[in-house]
């Protein structure tokens, strides 16, 4: 009687082995490559965004998102102030004159850095920059140095455009609905007017 032999040849195992190194060497550098995704990043800031709208209802403060678009550091985090406050249209004028003036007897800021939803400063992976950030109370969009986007007590959010570029060929616009908070992507480099028309 002959046995029936079970297993497998050395050509099989090859074989084998050749398609496992093919796909590793395919899904490897996207496995161990830093986050570079602009895909990610804008999860990560409409989340943010969400819990952002959220603690300013059930705390009735006033929060906002902090957009340093310092061309070393690009990174961004949440700051708060307590009750309703309205929003200056100058306020990316006069903080660069604070910059500037730093005095040292000056009363503490409004806004307090909130370390419950971000824990501290959120850098962009490398690769990535703010491109401009533009909110529906400023005179034109900025593309350096600090701006913000105001969540309200109420649940409104300051209707704003923020885009995130690789500096190349890739530009995605988040886009902030005033009334439900949520924030859309859109894959190309948008300005607020030409959304709102």
């Amino acid at each position: 009687m002959k046995s029936s032999q079970k297993g497998f040849t050395l050509i099989e195992i090859m074989i084998v082995l050749a398609i496992l190194a093919a796909v590793l060497v395919v899904g490897a550098p996207k496995l161990f490559k830093p986050n570079t995704n602009i895909k990610t990043v804008a999860r990560q800031i409409i989340t943010l965004s969400k819990e952002t709208r959220n603690k300013a209802r059930l705390t009735n403060s006033t929060y906002r998102i902090v957009i340093n678009m310092d061309p070393e550091n690009e990174k961004y985090w949440v700051e708060r102030a307590n009750g309703p406050q309205p929003i200056d249209p100058d306020a990316y004028e006069k903080a660069q004159e604070k910059e500037s003036e730093k005095k040292e007897d000056a009363p503490p800021p409004l806004f307090q850095m909130d370390k419950s939803l971000t824990k501290g400063e959120q850098s962009l992976p490398k690769g990535l920059r703010f491109g401009s950030v533009e909110t529906i109370n400023m005179k034109a969009p900025i593309t350096s140095g600090v701006a913000y986007i105001h969540f309200f007590p109420e649940g409104f959010v300051e209707a704003s455009a923020v885009q995130i570029t690789n500096g190349n060929n890739l530009t995605w616009t988040l886009v902030f609905n005033p009334l439900t908070g949520q924030a859309d992507i859109i894959e190309k480099a948008s300005s607020l007017k030409d959304i709102q028309r």
